[in-house]
């Protein structure tokens, strides 16, 4: 009988750690809240306005992201099926510590990579078919998985790649992480008004990760 209850004892030992070892965080975003970027003649800038038509391929449902020891998987939904056979359609997810350091999970052209940035810089691990369907999902190992992560999705699909005046379509998830967002609900507030230092900095991310990929490829 003792030795039963010391094996019920050791068996529940490790599953309470197995359990304490995984995190899941996930985040739920409203769909038909797509973004439009312009460029305006007149104000001679980027504007933007919230989007009326559909854009399922980029307009994302849901970001998750659980770590189970070291090693994190990363998922994002949309409501249609992914698209981004060229480099005008690109999915990024952010798993982010901090203000400046996080692992940017990236997929453009038929090519999906992660970089680390910040504390997590010199990280690059390719990865191998991350799209399925209408599912973005990256699993990679993490310096630390104890850290407190904030997951972050955002989609863009643009209509002219490489023209910084050509038009644009975007979905960030939660709609709270966007640069046009003003607060209250998630749908991104409705300033319609320009990108700000987050949206060039993350634009400039992008394109070091794009050229680190095609260079990869």
């Amino acid at each position: 009988m003792k030795l039963r209850k010391s094996s019920i004892l050791i068996i529940g030992g490790m599953v309470a750690l197995i359990l304490m070892s995984v995190n899941v965080v996930a985040v739920n975003d409203d769909t038909g809240d797509i973004w439009h970027q312009t460029w305006s003649e007149s104000e001679n800038k980027m504007v933007w306005g919230a989007f009326t038509d559909d854009k399922d391929n980029i307009d994302i449902t849901d970001i998750s992201y659980t770590i189970s020891g070291i090693q994190a998987t990363v998922t994002m939904t949309t409501v249609g099926a992914m698209s981004a056979v060229g480099d005008d359609v690109v999915y990024t997810m952010h798993l982010k510590y901090g203000d400046s350091s996080y692992y940017m999970i990236v997929y453009t052209d038929n090519r999906g990579s992660v970089m680390g940035l910040g504390d997590y810089a010199g990280f690059m691990e390719p990865l191998d078919n991350p799209i399925s369907g209408n599912t973005f999902t990256a699993t990679f190992e993490v310096s630390d998985p104890n850290a407190n992560y904030q997951v972050i999705g955002f989609n863009v699909e643009y209509n002219e790649p490489g023209n910084d005046q050509g038009e644009a379509w975007w979905d960030y998830a939660p709609g709270s992480a966007a640069p046009w967002y003003t607060g209250g609900d998630d749908n991104g507030g409705n300033n319609g008004g320009t990108p700000g230092f987050e949206t060039l900095a993350t634009i400039a991310a992008l394109g070091v990760a794009l050229i680190i990929l095609r260079r990869k490829n």
